[in-house]
Order: structure tokens, then C-alpha cells, then sequence
């Protein structure tokens, strides 16, 4: 009688513990991540000739990305000769509330807006590199040249964006 008044009582209990402890485990576990694979670099640089025909060489899609965030930086430059560039990561709270922040700030004084999501390599490389950017968000105030005139790294609120875009046009 003892031992099925355990297993009553124990079995059930034990039985939830490790349901529990399931249901714990996935709903605190993180998405699986996709294996990383070494990216591939192109062996054909130069223009090929086949059957008396050149053929360009294929442009890496890094460089054409890297080259349309410099371009769409030029563009906001030429428009409004001062651009807010906010580097952020898709997802993040801070970095959501940097954007509307900056945004918002930068529409107060015309000012263009710029932004770069940190997990598109190709896309934020050459602009992190120019301007020492190593962590997201961070936020640049750039003037034609591009010259860079205010950074803050974190968060920062509309009004110290306007403030640095009135300033940078000093």
C-alpha cells in the first residue's frame, strides 16, 4: 500500500517537474543558428574571353552593397547637406527607440536620415570603418564631404539630434 501511495504521489510530480523543466528549456532557448560557412571569394577578377567574346568580371555583391550605402549616404547629402546615420541592430528595443529618436530629430531641423542595419556586413563595413563605428546603436552627424560633426554612441533623444545637426551647420 505504501508503494502505490508513492507512485501516486511521486510519479505525477515527477512527471510535471520534467514537463516543466521542457517547456522552460524551449521557451528560454535561442533560435537555432544556421552553421557558419567560410564565404566564398570569386577566383575570376580580370574579364574572361570566351569563343572571341569579353565577358566583365562579376562584381561581389559586398562591394555593390558596401557602394550603395555609400551612395545613399551621398544622396542625403546632396539633398540636405546634413544627414543623421544611425547604426542599429534589427530587433534590439534601445536601437528601435535610437531610430525613432533620431528620426524624428533630424525631420525637426531638415536634416537627411541615414539607416544602417550592422548585421548587413557588406552594407555597414566601409561606413563602420571610415568612422570607427563598434557598437550599435550609435548615431553620426555628418556634413558634406562627408565630415563627420557629432557622434553618440547609445542611445540619444531628438533634441541632442537637433541640437548637433543646428551646430554641425555652424
Amino acid at each position: 500500500m505504501r508503494q502505490q501511495l508513492r507512485l501516486r504521489v511521486l510519479l505525477p510530480v515527477a512527471v510535471l517537474g520534467l514537463l516543466g523543466a521542457g517547456v522552460g528549456a524551449f521557451a528560454m532557448g535561442q533560435p537555432a543558428e544556421p552553421a557558419s560557412v567560410p564565404l566564398a571569394t570569386t577566383a575570376a577578377t580580370a574579364p574572361t574571353t570566351t569563343g572571341g567574346e569579353t565577358v566583365p568580371a562579376p562584381t561581389p555583391k559586398k562591394k555593390q552593397k558596401a557602394e550603395s550605402a555609400k551612395s545613399a549616404l551621398q544622396r542625403q547629402l546632396a539633398d540636405h547637406g546634413a544627414v543623421v546615420v544611425v547604426f542599429h541592430t534589427p530587433g534590439a528595443n534601445v536601437d528601435a527607440a535610437a531610430i525613432r529618436e533620431a528620426r524624428a530629430g533630424a525631420a525637426e531641423v531638415g536634416a537627411g536620415f541615414l539607416a544602417v542595419n550592422v548585421t548587413k556586413e557588406g552594407s555597414v563595413a566601409v561606413l563602420a570603418k571610415e568612422y570607427t563605428v563598434l557598437e550599435a546603436p550609435t548615431v553620426l552627424v555628418l556634413t558634406r564631404g562627408p565630415e563627420m560633426r557629432a557622434r553618440f554612441d547609445g542611445y540619444v533623444d531628438r533634441e541632442t539630434v537637433a541640437q548637433a545637426v543646428a551646430n554641425a551647420r555652424k
